[in-house]
């Protein structure tokens, strides 16, 4: 089967090349994926899925199969922004091919791994979708503002919760396990306002999260270290303050805080630290999760609270050895294991729901969100490969 599927995919290079091509070419800035979505409904429609639907939130969703196990992909869709045009050096929104790369952005970031992972789902109807497999391919929207969210809403309002996700972001052609959470808090003081000229009349909410400040440092040093994600880290990002002038004491004064979360972290473990400092205390200072409102192109809209899990699968979970063995076998070689350093929607499938969940897609991770942003053509060729063979091989494995 590894060399029907390798002269498979090598017969088809063209057409994997033209669609990644097509889709780095078509803007998807995150809120505007509308134009997007119509191109991907159009190939799910070409490429016969059975059944094809688009979210009220504004996620697409292909399906395949009828079988029991369920397999959703996740590849988002959505990019960051293209920055200045001038540090770029060429089109972004082109699909520019040189020294067999593709250049532009969201090629790496993720179209890369959403044209592999969508074209070897026309392979495998092309071989036979077996019987005990169905696959949801969610073409999800939104991520790089608010990742998981997306899944978010596909679980509690649609009822989606597959057995396993395969996560397609840039991966390096290695095997994703997880990464680390995050969580952005905020810390409000309040004072008393006087002039500026009498400052010893009011209360300065500044110098009182100054004091925070300096202890938060001292967090971050003292925070410990995960064998697999790393040190777990506290940033100050942010300072604000109000006033009625410039030449007045303030009132309040907040400062943001990026908070890098370890397995064993949580939400109220992350508010709990902040809150139990003693300039905290002394000061009466109040900590809240950061929240935000997001509007998608299809008009949803939703208040997002920003705390966002880690996750992580163990070497020896099913899911993990399938994609282990379809590395091997279809490449004669041991794949990496790894964990991302940036985060992805399995802060929702994994780390809220549980769900099983790893990453594998082509690029290298380093380049997204740069003007560098590219994808290697041979990426593309063992992604659509991988994914091919990792479908059939999920399908057969009996273990839970």
């Amino acid at each position: 089967m590894k060399e029907k599927i390798k002269t498979l995919v090598d017969f088809h290079k063209e057409k994997i090349i033209k669609l990644t091509r097509n889709l780095v070419a078509t803007p998807s800035e995150t809120g505007t994926e509308a134009t997007i979505i119509s191109v991907l409904t159009r190939e799910m429609h070409e490429m016969g899925f059975d059944e094809i639907s688009i979210d009220d939130m504004g996620n697409l969703i292909g399906k395949i199969g009828t079988g029991p196990k369920i397999l959703a992909i996740d590849a988002h869709v959505d990019t960051v922004g293209l920055g200045e045009l001038s540090n770029w050096g060429f089109n972004p929104l082109y699909g520019k091919v040189e020294d067999d790369k593709i250049y532009g952005r969201g090629s790496c970031d993720q179209k890369g791994g959403l044209a592999t992972a969508l074209y070897a789902v026309k392979l495998l109807k092309e071989l036979g979708v077996p019987k005990t497999l169905t696959i949801y391919f969610v073409a999800s929207i939104f991520e790089e503002n608010a990742e998981g969210v997306n899944w978010q809403y596909l679980v509690k309002n649609l009822g989606i919760k597959p057995d396993a996700v395969l996560l397609t972001e840039p991966s390096n052609l290695g095997i994703s396990l997880g990464h680390r959470g995050r969580i952005d808090l905020e810390v409000h003081a309040t004072g008393i306002s006087s002039h500026g000229s009498m400052p010893d009349l009011g209360d300065n909410p500044i110098y009182k999260l100054s004091r925070i400040i300096s202890e938060i440092e001292k967090l971050h040093e003292d925070l410990p270290e995960d064998p697999d994600f790393g040190k777990g880290s506290i940033a100050v990002t942010a300072i604000n303050s109000q006033s009625v002038s410039l030449n007045a004491v303030p009132e309040k004064a907040m400062i943001y805080l990026d908070r890098r979360l370890g397995l064993n972290d949580s939400e109220e473990s992350a508010i709990k630290e902040i809150t139990e400092l003693p300039s905290v205390k002394e000061s009466k200072a109040e900590v809240r999760v950061y929240s935000f409102r997001i509007k998608t192109y299809k008009g949803y809209v939703q208040t997002v609270k920003a705390y966002y899990p880690s996750w992580k699968m163990s070497l020896d979970h099913p899911l993990v050895q399938v994609a282990i063995d379809t590395y091997k076998s279809q490449f004669n070689e041991d794949p990496e294991t790894k964990y991302w350093q940036f985060s992805t929607n399995g802060v929702a499938t994994k780390g809220l729901f549980d769900i099983p969940t790893i990453g594998f897609g082509p690029g290298d991770e380093k380049y997204a969100h740069t003007c560098e942003e590219h994808v290697p053509i041979d990426h593309l060729l063992k992604a659509t490969a991988f994914y091919l063979s990792f479908y059939m091989k999920w399908a057969e494995n009996t273990k839970d």
